[in-house]
């Protein structure tokens, strides 16, 4: 087995914040940590091409995207899932059904967005069609899909996830239930606008089988895997690894069941984990 630790971090939340900005200590506290021999792995819901240029060029060993369903090493990709097609057209009717307007499906070839999404994106002032993800971002209604095919058939994503008004026809708790035979449903990061939000990862995939797979591929003993999160959609990987930390900033109860609890992530979270866990 290899010496040293396998780090896995989330970004939102946790590496970085609310204005994907990563604080200069978790900077510094990573690039000691990989010079102290340890290897670090973003672990993230987002896909690959909507990971930002300045936190890839970090210089991290590695990349888990799309909640667990991807992972490179550089340029290798060490594994893929995708979202099986009649999982995407029973979520598409799902969300038809009961009015849910905004929704994106995410894969190493882009996001694939609603037009409510994308009209979210505009309130936000982040045009989809500007800046450096932009060559990414595709409208559902303008993909081509050929003569007797479907939606499913024609993308290939391998993580969905939505957002509801603010008075849904239904909670959270029943969406996760009536996609259950397609999805596991994890809390999303829209809690401050939409009473109803989620992630539709594929069953039997998320960020802790992730996490156990690369460390086999890699080596790693799983009690020497460390990762760090903050919210529901860091369950799993939190769950899997020899030892766990929520942020001082975590939501949904995580930091219940984690090792430890670093500070919030304005107030050098990662750092302080670091420093406790003696990978710095």
């Amino acid at each position: 087995m290899k010496t040293g630790k396998l780090v896995f971090l989330d970004i939102d939340g946790t590496l970085a914040d609310e204005n994907h900005v990563v604080p200069d200590s978790a900077r510094e506290a990573c690039a000691e940590a990989q010079r102290n021999g340890h290897k670090l792995f973003i672990c993230t819901g987002r896909s690959m091409p909507k990971i930002e240029r300045s936190i890839l060029d970090l210089g991290f060993d590695g990349v888990v995207s799309v909640a667990g369903a991807q992972a490179n090493v550089g340029d290798r990709l060490l594994f893929q899932h995708l979202v099986p097609a009649a999982a995407v057209d029973a979520a598409m009717e799902y969300f038809r059904l009961h009015h849910i307007e905004s929704y994106q499906w995410q894969g190493a070839d882009g996001m694939y967005i609603s037009e409510g999404y994308r009209r979210h994106l505009e309130s936000k002032g982040k045009a989809f069609n500007r800046g450096e993800f932009a060559r990414f971002w595709h409208l559902i209604d303008e993909v081509e899909v050929p003569f007797g095919s479907t939606l499913g058939e024609t993308i290939k994503v391998s993580k969905g996830s939505y957002f509801t008004g603010p008075n849904p026809d239904v909670t959270f708790e029943q969406t996760k239930r009536d996609l259950s035979p397609w999805f596991e449903t994890v809390h999303g990061s829209y809690d401050k606008i939409s009473p109803n939000n989620g992630e539709l990862l594929i069953n039997g995939i998320d960020k802790g089988t992730a996490l156990r797979d690369v460390a086999e591929a890699l080596g790693y003993a799983i009690a020497d895997t460390i990762a760090v999160g903050d919210s529901d959609n860091d369950t799993a990987m939190l769950k899997a690894a020899g030892t766990s930390v929520a942020m001082g900033n975590a939501i949904h109860g995580i930091e219940k069941f984690c090792t430890i609890q670093t500070t919030d992530i304005h107030d050098n979270g990662i750092a302080n984990a670091f420093r406790v866990l003696g990978l710095v």
